[in-house]
């Protein structure tokens, strides 16, 4: 035996029991005696007994793994997501598997294929573009899935996101507190509903406080640093603006370096709100004015409720909304 990995076999003579025994008090089920169970604990110790997970799946019906699907890692919102979601799996005793997919739709479906087929517990997923029947068909065949962050438009799977339609007004607002009205917004990636919803907020904002809206002031930065930095430069060009709101964190430096390219300064001469309040908007120069958004209480639900369905739990909820904050920093002020 020397060298062998011990079995339950093993396990099982050496405390003096049968195997059927040490299988309950290992998976937890049944009733065992305290001398049994502490002379079970003392053979697995002796023995350095390591339990076959895969054969313990087959008794528990869990692999007690879950999978996230993100369409990257560049952003940093995703790693606090990652840091909730790891967080809460431990504590449940579960394993995580992350899979990026580039927002390309094959590469989703074989994901969900494989990981089915690997029978993990359940995936969440963020930013899928996948077609919401196509998940559907996943749900039916008794993969539990949840969606965090953005939606994917289907009813059979729950949702947990912050409110972006408040968030995008408690942006707003702040700058029309200040005095702003030649407010910009640079929206996310077209044909998002986050995007949609955070124009919507800013839209209904500017109602509020009898601004009317002008198109001319609006302008895609696509979530990304890169697309901010375009935007800005086109409207600065052609608005009379004094601030922006934009759509996301990554898209507010973006807007921030093109305002410092052209000359002026925020906040003296444009005002700047962001969304998602990354660890990075408070180290920004100056700090970001922005909405925090609890990524890490998002994850922490979403993974919940995933563990939850896994179980066979209701769920009833379809929709569920976090809080969205304002966060005043450096990059606000009024209008010169």
């Amino acid at each position: 035996m020397s060298g062998a990995r011990p079995t339950i076999y093993d396990v099982a003579r050496l405390a003096g029991v049968s195997t059927a025994t040490v299988s309950r008090a290992l998976n937890g089920t049944g009733q065992i005696a305290p001398a049994t169970s502490a002379a079970i604990d003392a053979a697995v110790r002796q023995l350095g007994y390591q339990p076959s997970t895969v054969a313990r799946s087959l008794v528990t019906k869990s692999t007690q793994t879950i999978a996230l699907l993100l369409p990257d890692i560049a952003n940093p919102f995703y790693a606090a997501l990652v840091n909730g979601i790891q967080q809460r799996a431990l504590a449940a005793g579960s394993t995580m598997l992350l899979c990026t997919t580039e927002g390309d739709p094959a590469r989703e479906e074989q994901y969900l294929s494989l990981l089915r087929a690997k029978q993990v517990d359940g995936v969440l997923v963020d930013g899928l573009v996948l077609p919401p029947e196509r998940i559907a068909d996943f749900v039916r065949a008794g993969l539990p899935i949840v969606c965090l962050d953005r939606d994917i438009d289907s009813t059979s799977v729950p949702l947990v996101q912050v409110d972006n339609r408040l968030g995008a007004r408690l942006a707003t607002q702040h700058l029309l507190s200040l005095g702003h009205v030649r407010i910009a917004h640079v929206a996310g990636a077209p044909g998002l509903r986050i995007s949609d919803e955070r124009v919507s907020g800013y839209r209904e904002a500017l109602a509020e406080g009898g601004v009317v809206h002008d198109s001319a002031l609006m302008g895609v930065g696509f979530f990304t640093e890169e697309g901010g930095y375009d935007a800005t430069r086109a409207l600065l060009g052609a608005s009379d603006l004094t601030a922006i709101f934009a759509a996301n964190d990554l898209s507010a430096l973006g807007v921030m370096h093109a305002i410092a390219e052209s000359g002026r300064s925020v906040p003296d001469d444009v005002s700047v709100v962001g969304f998602d309040d990354l660890r990075l908007a408070g180290h920004t120069t100056p700090p970001l004015t922005t909405i925090h958004q609890p990524a890490f209480e998002i994850a922490q639900r979403a993974t919940q409720l995933l563990l939850d369905l896994a179980a066979g739990r209701d769920v009833p909820r379809r929709l569920h909304l976090l809080e969205p904050e304002l966060v005043v920093r450096g990059s606000t002020a009024a209008p010169v």
